[in-house]
Protein backbone atom coordinates (compact mmCIF):
# COMPACT_ATOMS: atom_id res chain seq x y z
CA UNK A 1 0.00 0.00 0.00
CA UNK A 2 1.26 3.43 -0.90
CA UNK A 3 1.41 5.76 2.07
CA UNK A 4 1.68 9.48 1.79
CA UNK A 5 4.06 11.33 4.02
CA UNK A 6 3.90 15.06 4.66
CA UNK A 7 7.68 15.22 4.24
CA UNK A 8 7.16 14.42 0.56
CA UNK A 9 4.97 17.45 -0.07
CA UNK A 10 6.63 20.34 1.68
CA UNK A 11 10.08 21.72 2.19
CA UNK A 12 11.83 20.48 5.36
CA UNK A 13 13.31 23.96 5.75
CA UNK A 14 9.94 25.51 6.60
CA UNK A 15 8.63 25.48 10.16
CA UNK A 16 5.96 22.86 10.86
CA UNK A 17 3.66 25.40 12.53
CA UNK A 18 2.99 26.96 9.10
CA UNK A 19 1.23 23.76 8.07
CA UNK A 20 -1.16 23.79 11.03
CA UNK A 21 -2.87 26.86 9.51
CA UNK A 22 -4.75 27.26 6.22
CA UNK A 23 -3.43 29.53 3.50
CA UNK A 24 -3.92 33.25 4.07
CA UNK A 25 -7.57 34.11 3.64
CA UNK A 26 -10.92 33.08 5.20
CA UNK A 27 -10.40 30.95 8.28
CA UNK A 28 -6.72 31.79 8.78
CA UNK A 29 -7.18 34.20 11.71
CA UNK A 30 -9.95 32.02 13.16
CA UNK A 31 -7.79 28.89 13.43
CA UNK A 32 -4.77 30.90 14.53
CA UNK A 33 -6.80 32.27 17.45
CA UNK A 34 -7.98 28.78 18.44
CA UNK A 35 -4.37 27.58 18.54
CA UNK A 36 -3.42 30.56 20.71
CA UNK A 37 -6.14 29.88 23.31
CA UNK A 38 -5.62 27.97 26.53
CA UNK A 39 -8.29 25.61 27.84
CA UNK A 40 -9.51 28.36 30.19
CA UNK A 41 -9.88 30.74 27.23
CA UNK A 42 -11.93 28.17 25.33
CA UNK A 43 -14.08 27.39 28.37
CA UNK A 44 -14.84 31.08 28.94
CA UNK A 45 -15.70 31.56 25.26
CA UNK A 46 -17.97 28.50 25.38
CA UNK A 47 -19.94 29.87 28.34
CA UNK A 48 -20.38 33.22 26.59
CA UNK A 49 -21.45 31.44 23.41
CA UNK A 50 -23.97 29.22 25.24
CA UNK A 51 -25.71 32.30 26.64
CA UNK A 52 -26.65 33.31 23.09
CA UNK A 53 -26.83 30.00 21.19
CA UNK A 54 -28.73 26.74 21.54
CA UNK A 55 -27.44 24.91 18.45
CA UNK A 56 -23.96 24.05 17.25
CA UNK A 57 -20.80 22.84 18.96
CA UNK A 58 -19.36 26.12 20.18
CA UNK A 59 -15.82 27.49 20.78
CA UNK A 60 -14.72 24.82 23.28
CA UNK A 61 -15.35 21.94 20.88
CA UNK A 62 -13.77 23.86 18.02
CA UNK A 63 -10.72 24.45 20.22
CA UNK A 64 -10.55 20.74 21.08
CA UNK A 65 -10.86 19.94 17.38
CA UNK A 66 -7.95 22.27 16.62
CA UNK A 67 -5.78 20.47 19.17
CA UNK A 68 -6.68 17.12 17.61
CA UNK A 69 -5.68 18.46 14.20
CA UNK A 70 -2.16 18.93 15.54
CA UNK A 71 -2.10 15.31 16.70
CA UNK A 72 -3.34 14.16 13.30
CA UNK A 73 -0.58 16.18 11.62
CA UNK A 74 1.99 14.18 13.60
CA UNK A 75 0.16 10.93 12.80
CA UNK A 76 0.24 11.72 9.09
CA UNK A 77 3.83 12.88 9.28
CA UNK A 78 4.71 9.46 10.74
CA UNK A 79 3.27 7.83 7.60
CA UNK A 80 -0.38 7.09 8.46
CA UNK A 81 -2.36 8.28 5.44
CA UNK A 82 -5.71 7.62 7.18
CA UNK A 83 -5.10 10.86 9.09
CA UNK A 84 -6.05 12.87 5.96
CA UNK A 85 -9.72 11.86 5.90
CA UNK A 86 -9.89 11.89 9.69
CA UNK A 87 -8.74 15.51 9.67
CA UNK A 88 -11.31 16.45 7.00
CA UNK A 89 -14.02 14.79 9.10
CA UNK A 90 -12.83 16.70 12.17
CA UNK A 91 -12.91 20.02 10.31
CA UNK A 92 -16.41 19.28 9.00
CA UNK A 93 -17.70 18.34 12.46
CA UNK A 94 -16.33 21.47 14.12
CA UNK A 95 -16.63 24.05 11.30
CA UNK A 96 -12.85 24.41 11.14
CA UNK A 97 -10.86 25.56 8.09
CA UNK A 98 -8.72 22.81 6.59
CA UNK A 99 -5.07 23.29 7.60
CA UNK A 100 -2.46 23.53 4.89
CA UNK A 101 -0.86 20.13 5.58
CA UNK A 102 -4.22 18.39 5.13
CA UNK A 103 -5.12 20.39 2.04
CA UNK A 104 -1.82 19.59 0.37
CA UNK A 105 -1.93 15.93 1.39
CA UNK A 106 -5.49 15.51 0.10
CA UNK A 107 -4.69 17.13 -3.25
CA UNK A 108 -1.62 14.92 -3.66
CA UNK A 109 -3.60 11.78 -2.79
CA UNK A 110 -6.50 12.72 -5.07
CA UNK A 111 -4.20 13.40 -8.01
CA UNK A 112 -2.48 10.03 -7.57
CA UNK A 113 -5.79 8.29 -8.23
CA UNK A 114 -7.02 10.66 -10.96
CA UNK A 115 -3.68 10.50 -12.78
CA UNK A 116 -3.65 6.66 -12.63
CA UNK A 117 -0.68 6.50 -10.28
CA UNK A 118 -2.71 4.59 -7.65
CA UNK A 119 -5.36 1.89 -8.22
CA UNK A 120 -7.87 2.93 -5.58
CA UNK A 121 -8.66 5.38 -2.80
CA UNK A 122 -7.47 2.74 -0.31
CA UNK A 123 -3.98 3.06 -1.76
CA UNK A 124 -3.77 6.75 -0.89
CA UNK A 125 -6.05 7.07 2.18
CA UNK A 126 -5.53 3.65 3.74
CA UNK A 127 -8.01 0.77 4.11
CA UNK A 128 -11.07 1.74 6.18
CA UNK A 129 -11.17 -1.76 7.68
CA UNK A 130 -8.51 -4.48 8.06
CA UNK A 131 -8.53 -7.22 5.45
CA UNK A 132 -10.80 -10.11 6.40
CA UNK A 133 -12.93 -8.14 8.86
CA UNK A 134 -16.57 -9.19 9.02
CA UNK A 135 -18.43 -5.90 9.24
CA UNK A 136 -21.71 -7.38 10.51
CA UNK A 137 -19.91 -9.13 13.39
CA UNK A 138 -17.97 -5.96 14.18
CA UNK A 139 -21.15 -3.88 14.15
CA UNK A 140 -22.92 -6.30 16.50
CA UNK A 141 -19.98 -6.24 18.91
CA UNK A 142 -20.02 -2.43 18.87
CA UNK A 143 -23.75 -2.35 19.60
CA UNK A 144 -23.36 -4.82 22.46
CA UNK A 145 -20.58 -2.68 23.89
CA UNK A 146 -22.87 0.37 23.76
CA UNK A 147 -25.67 -1.48 25.56
CA UNK A 148 -23.45 -2.91 28.30
CA UNK A 149 -21.72 0.39 28.97
CA UNK A 150 -24.91 2.45 28.96
CA UNK A 151 -26.71 0.02 31.29
CA UNK A 152 -23.85 0.06 33.80
CA UNK A 153 -23.65 3.86 33.66
CA UNK A 154 -27.37 4.09 34.39
CA UNK A 155 -27.05 1.68 37.32
CA UNK A 156 -24.14 3.73 38.69
CA UNK A 157 -26.15 6.95 38.36
CA UNK A 158 -29.09 5.43 40.24
CA UNK A 159 -26.82 3.94 42.91
CA UNK A 160 -23.17 5.13 42.89
CA UNK A 161 -22.25 2.50 45.52
CA UNK A 162 -22.97 -0.38 43.13
CA UNK A 163 -19.69 -2.29 42.64
CA UNK A 164 -18.58 -3.05 39.10
CA UNK A 165 -17.78 -6.72 39.63
CA UNK A 166 -18.42 -10.20 38.33
CA UNK A 167 -21.94 -10.32 39.72
CA UNK A 168 -22.91 -7.14 37.89
CA UNK A 169 -21.41 -8.35 34.62
CA UNK A 170 -23.16 -11.71 35.00
CA UNK A 171 -26.51 -10.03 35.65
CA UNK A 172 -26.25 -7.61 32.73
CA UNK A 173 -24.92 -10.27 30.38
CA UNK A 174 -27.92 -12.50 30.98
CA UNK A 175 -30.35 -9.59 30.80
CA UNK A 176 -29.00 -8.52 27.39
CA UNK A 177 -28.64 -12.08 26.15
CA UNK A 178 -24.88 -11.71 25.71
CA UNK A 179 -23.81 -14.59 27.94
CA UNK A 180 -21.58 -14.88 30.99
CA UNK A 181 -19.60 -12.30 32.90
CA UNK A 182 -16.30 -12.67 31.01
CA UNK A 183 -17.67 -11.58 27.63
CA UNK A 184 -19.80 -8.83 29.18
CA UNK A 185 -16.77 -7.54 31.10
CA UNK A 186 -14.74 -7.49 27.88
CA UNK A 187 -17.42 -5.44 26.11
CA UNK A 188 -17.63 -2.99 29.02
CA UNK A 189 -13.93 -2.24 29.37
CA UNK A 190 -13.43 -2.02 25.63
CA UNK A 191 -16.19 0.58 25.43
CA UNK A 192 -14.88 2.35 28.55
CA UNK A 193 -11.43 2.65 26.99
CA UNK A 194 -12.98 4.01 23.80
CA UNK A 195 -15.21 6.61 25.49
CA UNK A 196 -12.83 7.51 28.30
CA UNK A 197 -9.39 7.03 26.85
CA UNK A 198 -7.49 9.23 29.31
CA UNK A 199 -6.48 7.48 32.54
CA UNK A 200 -5.29 9.14 35.75
CA UNK A 201 -1.98 7.70 37.00
CA UNK A 202 -3.11 8.33 40.57
CA UNK A 203 -6.59 6.92 41.13
CA UNK A 204 -6.84 5.03 37.83
CA UNK A 205 -10.14 6.70 36.91
CA UNK A 206 -10.76 7.25 33.21
CA UNK A 207 -11.84 10.52 31.57
CA UNK A 208 -13.34 11.37 28.19
CA UNK A 209 -11.13 14.41 27.47
CA UNK A 210 -7.38 14.87 27.56
CA UNK A 211 -7.69 18.18 29.41
CA UNK A 212 -9.10 16.31 32.45
CA UNK A 213 -5.57 14.98 33.02
CA UNK A 214 -2.72 17.39 33.73
CA UNK A 215 0.77 17.20 32.22
CA UNK A 216 1.94 15.02 35.12
CA UNK A 217 -0.76 12.44 34.42
CA UNK A 218 -3.12 13.24 37.32
CA UNK A 219 -6.78 14.26 37.44
CA UNK A 220 -7.85 17.39 39.36
CA UNK A 221 -8.86 15.37 42.42
CA UNK A 222 -5.50 13.61 42.69
CA UNK A 223 -3.64 16.85 41.98
CA UNK A 224 -5.50 18.65 44.81
CA UNK A 225 -4.89 15.70 47.11
CA UNK A 226 -1.17 15.74 46.28
CA UNK A 227 -0.96 19.49 46.95
CA UNK A 228 -2.67 19.05 50.32
CA UNK A 229 -0.26 16.26 51.32
CA UNK A 230 2.75 18.33 50.24
CA UNK A 231 1.43 21.30 52.22
CA UNK A 232 0.96 19.20 55.36
CA UNK A 233 4.42 17.73 54.92
CA UNK A 234 5.93 21.22 54.66
CA UNK A 235 4.10 22.36 57.80
CA UNK A 236 5.34 19.35 59.79
CA UNK A 237 8.92 19.93 58.68
CA UNK A 238 8.82 23.61 59.66
CA UNK A 239 10.71 24.39 62.91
Amino acid sequence: MSKLNVRNIHSPNLDDHIYHLPNEGPGYDDLKQLYAWSFDDAWKAQNEWKAKNTRGRGPLFRWLGAQELKELYNTHKAGNSAAILEAIFLCSMNSLPIPRWCEMAYITAYRKVRQDKAKSWDDVFGRPHPKGMHLETKRQEREKGFKVYDMIEKIKQDDPTTPIDGFLFETIGRKLGIGGKTLTETYYYKELTFRKRYKCDGCGKRYAHWHDINKDGFCNYCEDKKKALDKNKTIKQSP
